[in-house]
């Protein structure tokens, strides 16, 4: 068991009806695997009753805090709003919609030593060509050896919130975190976590957002990089279409 605190930071929106089952697998899983742990609920705006649900569950178990943003404004600004009050020495960042589970924990805990930043990775990884493409594109933009940028389930150590630039699409939150840290020399792991079938959380939103995306990280060698990245996305949309022909 962890000798380590634990914030699970979980932004949801319009998850009235698996909330609740989804903080009960959450708090059975922490509780087997840390020593203590808390769970910060973001409400991203919801408007289909997650907000009553969420408040519900905050107070009826302790562990579990709530945070509201009250408009939509994402996982990115949820992560950070939620950062600045955990009390964790590890900040778990998931996304319940996302392709892999809160099972994983405990792989992302044995993995971590003194490692500043665990990110998973799906292994086998997705066969989607737009999926290889999106991770080429953002290697190349960050400078970065990360496996896996499209899937949201990492630990941050809870000095790290600095390292999340402020204007960043929520698809690059984790990407950014681990370029930045691994620049400066902090360790970093990456480590094989088991994928869902079928939730491959990458979209052509997060394709636009990276196309469009100027990486602070990226310092003077923005230009290639950027036109490195644009080529790699143009050439996933390109064999995703090709893929799809009878």
């Amino acid at each position: 068991m962890s000798k380590i605190t634990i914030s699970i930071v979980l932004p949801v929106r319009n998850r009235a009806g698996s909330v609740a089952s989804e903080v009960a697998e959450c708090m059975a899983i922490a509780t087997q695997q840390c020593d203590d742990y808390e769970i910060i609920l973001v409400d991203d705006g919801s408007n289909d009753g997650t907000r009553e649900q969420v408040d519900h569950l905050a107070a009826a178990y302790a562990p579990v805090m709530v945070l509201h943003q009250p408009v939509p404004r994402g996982y990115a600004a949820a992560l950070r709003m939620a950062w600045q009050v955990a009390r964790g020495d590890y900040i778990l960042a998931a996304s319940l919609a996302g392709p892999t589970g809160l099972a994983e924990l405990p792989r992302l805990l044995a993995a971590r030593g003194e490692s500043a930043v665990v990110v998973g990775y799906r292994a086998p990884a997705p066969r989607s060509p737009i999926t290889a493409a999106y991770t080429a594109a953002v290697r190349a933009a960050l400078g970065s050896d990360m496996r896996d940028p499209a899937l949201r389930l990492a630990l941050f150590r809870s000095d790290l919130a600095g390292l999340l630039p402020d204007m960043v699409p929520d698809g690059l939150a984790h990407p950014e975190i681990y370029a930045r840290a691994s620049r400066a020399g902090m360790p970093v792991t990456q480590v094989a976590v088991a994928g869902r079938r079928g939730r491959d959380s990458l979209t052509s939103t997060a394709m636009i957002e990276l196309v469009n995306y100027s990486p602070p990280s990226a310092g003077s060698r923005q230009s290639a990089l950027m036109g490195a990245m644009t080529l790699a996305v143009v050439g996933g949309f390109w064999l995703l279409r090709r893929s799809r022909r009878p």
